[in-house]
């Protein structure tokens, strides 16, 4: 049996088991994403919905025979994470692409800090728009898939900051031409913006917002993200009122 004591972790999802339970799934900075069961723990409701809470970083300690451990102690390990309503949304948008994006058992330490540190900014009113695309950024060279920003990868030239280019999915950028007009279009300085994370300006930020869509739509497949659904719900349900 695996014991682990006392890892930083954030639950990313929780739901019902049977009468009393709750399996948890878990983003753990030593150990990747886990499921845990918390045996009993809905017994008592305040500590169902205090100890268990979403966009917190805990310390949990479990013991593994199976691909489903057994939740054996939690704490929080940092000062309580405030939401608003709209910050929850975008919160549950990054917990999405780490369930449907990420294998279980794969430590992406690096990863589990910037989701830490964007949990942070969303928390402290900073713009989602620049520090999203920043964590959107950081998740796909945690899969492997790193954008290329700097370079265009036919010629191998530097981009040109007031150049425009077409993104290939699988490879980069590519200079503009009248022959992939059907393509994605972005400016060579929305490129290095997004490398240097420095993205200023609603057209940069446009752009950028794209771009990491493109790449992300392509890697989630036919998988659909609850978020986009739910916020278009909560944005039409305030319109109406």
């Amino acid at each position: 049996m695996n014991k682990v004591l006392c890892a930083p972790a954030f639950i990313l999802h929780r739901q019902n088991y049977r009468e009393t339970s709750l399996i948890l799934d878990v983003f753990s900075r030593d150990y990747g994403r886990i499921n845990l069961i918390a045996k009993g723990v809905r017994k008592n409701r305040r500590q169902q919905f205090s100890t268990f809470e979403l966009y917190q970083r805990h310390l949990i300690s479990w013991s593994a025979r199976t691909e489903l451990g057994t939740l054996t102690d939690i704490e929080s390990d940092k000062q309580f994470i405030s939401l608003n309503q709209h910050q929850l949304f975008i919160g549950f948008y990054m917990n999405e692409l780490i369930i449907y994006l990420l294998h279980k058992h794969e430590p992406h330490a690096e990863l589990f800090d910037y989701y830490s540190q964007a949990l942070l900014a969303l928390a402290s009113g900073q713009n989602e728009k620049t520090f999203l695309r920043y964590f959107e950024k950081h998740l796909l060279e945690s899969l492997g898939y790193g954008l290329v920003l700097d370079i265009d990868i036919n010629t191998g030239e530097p981009i040109q900051e007031k150049s425009h280019y077409t993104y290939e999915v699988d490879s980069g950028p590519v200079l503009y031409n009248n022959n992939n007009e059907n393509k994605l279009i972005i400016s060579g300085k929305t490129l290095l913006q997004l490398k240097n994370e420095s993205l200023s300006g609603e057209e940069q930020l446009r752009e950028a917002k794209y771009l990491c869509r493109l790449i992300i739509n392509c890697y989630l497949g036919n998988r659909k993200l609850k978020t986009r659904e739910l916020y278009n719900a909560f944005i039409n349900a305030g319109s109406s009122a």
